[in-house]
């Protein structure tokens, strides 16, 4: 029967900061986005979203005003195939680079989400 090798103690306290380290250089940061940018590329969005993503249709979201993390990590959703809620997001996600997705999704967190309804008014 083997016995097992005890740990030395620095190793052993420095073991989980060193292993975090690994994993958190390993990760690729995502990039920055850029609202000028992702306005430029929302062109493609503004028939079903709108040009701010207030547009909403049955079943269409409303981008404008999202965390760009949720909408960055909807999109890379779309784009790898997993989400197939609509086909048509996922063709066009297919071809968005992680940059265009972060630009889009730093323009539609800057923008002001508005009311889909208006309150009703006396004639």
């Amino acid at each position: 029967m083997r016995h097992p090798v005890p740990a030395h103690p620095v190793l052993t306290r420095l073991a989980l900061p060193l292993g975090l380290l690994a994993l958190g250089a390993a990760a690729p940061a995502a990039p920055a986005g850029n609202v000028a940018t992702g306005q430029k590329q929302a062109t493609f969005c503004a028939s079903c979203h709108g040009p701010d993503g207030n547009l909403t249709h049955t079943g269409t979201p409303r981008l404008a005003g999202q965390p760009a993390e949720a909408l960055i990590a909807k999109m890379m959703v779309y784009r790898a195939g997993q989400r197939v809620h609509h086909p048509m997001m996922g063709l066009l996600a297919h071809s968005l680079t992680d940059q265009d997705i972060a630009d889009l999704a730093a323009f539609y967190a800057a923008q002001t989400p508005t009311p889909s309804l208006k309150r009703y008014g006396e004639p």
